[in-house]
């Protein structure tokens, strides 16, 4: 007897040892309860700066325009304590800046992210298969933050070469902040997902291609709710450096990394370091649907 998928679960390679466990799904198969999620907890440093317009409309896919100023947004954040690799922890980084989408039936206004590095495979193979997240491996240290002096620094890295730092200082709290995801303030985030079809040569083409969004059709949410969670936010100074790499030091992201480094910082717009903790299940981001193409 052969392996039977079963009808409305979710499942990933290898299928044939049956549905796919991971953040959006439970071993028995179902969804996870608020209950079994727990709390996560999460420091975010997050830099904006106004750049150079034409250079991100270079890596902007088919169907998106600019919106608004130039604005990108890097953030550097470390996640703890996640239900779904039981308890642990890893960092990201990731980039976004405003656009708007315009699909077969409808118009979305919101930021896209071309872009994230994360410190867990495991984290990375489910966004980028389930969700569309254009996700690729960097290594992390924990985010080194003294209060007391209001500094707050971190890194990324790949096989002893680092490719982004990034520092934050003179960080004063905000009384009573907005509780919204760091740079979620425009509107749903928005990705474009691409499968390559198994050809030779690759000459067929993607299997998939289609942009993603975890908004409902004409909403103009956030991905991700922060209403139930602790929220305590930070402004100050900062800097930040994409170290450009060669194809030695890179192999499969130099090109990714210096495209970003040639994104020209012309002005700081805003600094911030927020720390929540909040139900687990909020971050699953199991809202995620594909967006029909004009």
């Amino acid at each position: 007897m052969t392996v039977n998928t079963i009808p409305g679960a979710r499942y990933r390679m290898p299928t044939v040892f049956g549905p796919a466990i991971g953040p959006r799904q439970h071993p028995d198969g179902r969804m996870w309860t608020p209950e079994e999620t727990g709390t996560m907890n999460s420091d975010w440093m997050r830099i904006a700066y106004r750049t150079d317009p034409a250079k991100l409309e270079r890596i902007l896919p088919s169907g998106f325009e600019l919106r608004g100023e130039p604005i990108l947004s890097v953030s550097c954040a470390w996640f703890r304590n996640l239900y779904w690799i039981a308890g642990r922890s890893y960092g990201i980084l990731s980039l976004d800046f405003p656009v708007t989408y315009r699909g077969k039936d409808e118009v979305i206004e919101g930021s896209f992210c071309p872009i994230i590095w994360e410190g867990r495979p495991d984290a990375i193979l489910t966004g980028r298969e389930e969700l569309g997240f254009p996700k690729m491996f960097a290594e992390f240290p924990e985010i080194e933050w003294d209060r007391e002096l209001g500094t707050a620094r971190c890194s990324a890295s790949w096989m002893d070469f680092t490719f982004f730092d990034i520092e934050l200082t003179g960080l004063v709290e905000e009384a009573n902040p907005k509780k919204i995801l760091p740079g979620s303030g425009g509107g749903p985030q928005l990705y474009y997902k691409y499968m390559p079809r198994t050809s030779p040569n690759g000459v067929e083409g993607a299997d998939i291609e289609y942009v993603t969004c975890g908004a409902p059709k004409g909403s103009t949410a956030a991905n991700i709710v922060m209403d139930d969670f602790e929220y305590r936010r930070w402004t100050g100074d900062g800097s930040l450096n994409w170290h450009k790499a060669t194809f030695e030091q890179l192999p499969l992201t130099f090109n990714i990394v210096n495209t970003v480094a040639d994104l020209d910082m012309l002005e700081i717009v805003e600094v911030e370091m927020v720390s929540f903790a909040g139900p687990g299940i909020a971050i699953a981001v199991n809202s995620m649907r594909a967006v029909e193409p004009a």
